[in-house]
C-alpha cells in the first residue's frame, strides 16, 4: 500500500497505464495534485511526504474512474483553453486544442481594439465566446446554447473570468435566439460526428454530451442549418468561422458555395495538418 505521495504516484501510474491511459504518469500527477490541492510544482517538491488519508480517499477512486476511461477533465472539473481556465462538467463538451485554431483564426482577422458584435452558437462551456471576449476587449459577444445545464456552466465561467458583463448568454437552438441581430462574426463548434460512428468513439469521448457530438447521418447536419441561416444575421462582409471534422472540408465548402452567399471561402488545418476550420465572408449587400 502506498504510504508517501511518491509511492502513490508510482502505483497510480501503473493502474492508469494498465487502463490504456496514454500519459499515465502525467495524469497521475494531475489527479494527485487535484485530490490534495497541491498544484503540480508543489506536489513534485513533496514526494517523500506521507499520503494523507483524506487525500487518498479522493485520489484512489479518481484513479479508478480514469483507468476505466472516464475523462480526466470531468474528474478535476477544469480544462485550459486559450491560456484561460474553464470549469467543465458532463453537461458540456470538453474544450480541445483543435478548437483554438478556430478562435485564433477569428482573432487574426479582427482588429484587437475593434468594436465588434460576435456570436458563438452552441457555446457549451463558453470557451469560444469567453476567449473572444477576453482577447477582444471592445467586442460584444452573444452565446447561444440549447442546454440549460450547459448555460449554467458557461455563466459560471464568465463570472470566474471576470467577463460576466461582456457576454450575453441566450438559451435556444443555434441561430434562433439571434434573430434581429447584425453580426460582424459568427463562430461555432457544432456537432459533426456521423451518428453511426458515435459508438466507436473512445470511452472518454462517449462520456461527453451526445447532443454536442451527433452530427446526423453524415455529420453535416449542423452545417446545412448554420451556413444558410447565418446569412440572415451576418452583416455584409461579416466573418463566419466553423470548426469541422478532419475529412469534411470539401463537403462544407460545397454546402457554403450552394448558398451563393459567401466569398473567400477557405479551410484551415489544425496542428496535425487535418481539416479543422471553415472560414468565409458574407457577400456584401
Amino acid at each position: 500500500m502506498a504510504t508517501t505521495l511518491g509511492e502513490a504516484l508510482q502505483v497510480a501510474s501503473r493502474q492508469l497505464k494498465a487502463g490504456g491511459v496514454p500519459r499515465p504518469r502525467l495524469e497521475a500527477e494531475v489527479l494527485l495534485s487535484w485530490a490534495g490541492g497541491y498544484g503540480r510544482p508543489g506536489l513534485l517538491a513533496r514526494l517523500d511526504e506521507a499520503l494523507d488519508p483524506n487525500v487518498a480517499a479522493r485520489f484512489w477512486p479518481a484513479v479508478a474512474r480514469r483507468a476505466k476511461g472516464y475523462p480526466l477533465q470531468y474528474i478535476t472539473g477544469r480544462q485550459e483553453f486559450m491560456a484561460l481556465e474553464f470549469k467543465v462538467t458532463p453537461a458540456v463538451l470538453i474544450p480541445r486544442q483543435d478548437t483554438e485554431v478556430v478562435v485564433e483564426a477569428v482573432l487574426a482577422r479582427l482588429d484587437k481594439v475593434g468594436h465588434y458584435t460576435i456570436a458563438d452558437c452552441g457555446t457549451g462551456s463558453g470557451a469560444i465566446a469567453l476567449s473572444l471576449a477576453h482577447y477582444l476587449p471592445n467586442a460584444k459577444v452573444y452565446a447561444t446554447e440549447i442546454s440549460p445545464e450547459a448555460l449554467e456552466v458557461a455563466r459560471y465561467n464568465a463570472r470566474a473570468l471576470g467577463l460576466e458583463g461582456r457576454v450575453v448568454f441566450l438559451q435556444g437552438d443555434f441561430l434562433t435566439p439571434l434573430k434581429g441581430l447584425r453580426l460582424d462574426a459568427l463562430v461555432a463548434n457544432p456537432p459533426y460526428i456521423p451518428a453511426a460512428e458515435l459508438d466507436r468513439l473512445p470511452p472518454e469521448v462517449r462520456a461527453e454530451p451526445h447532443l454536442a457530438l451527433d452530427g446526423g447521418p453524415d455529420g453535416l447536419g449542423a452545417y446545412r442549418r448554420l451556413l444558410p441561416g447565418a446569412v440572415a444575421v451576418l452583416k455584409g462582409g461579416g466573418l463566419v468561422a466553423l470548426e469541422i471534422g478532419h475529412d469534411q472540408g470539401r463537403s462544407v465548402l460545397e454546402l457554403a458555395a450552394a448558398t451563393g452567399a459567401y466569398r473567400d471561402m477557405t479551410i484551415l488545418p489544425d496542428y496535425a495538418g487535418r481539416d479543422r476550420c471553415f472560414l468565409a465572408y458574407r457577400r456584401e449587400e
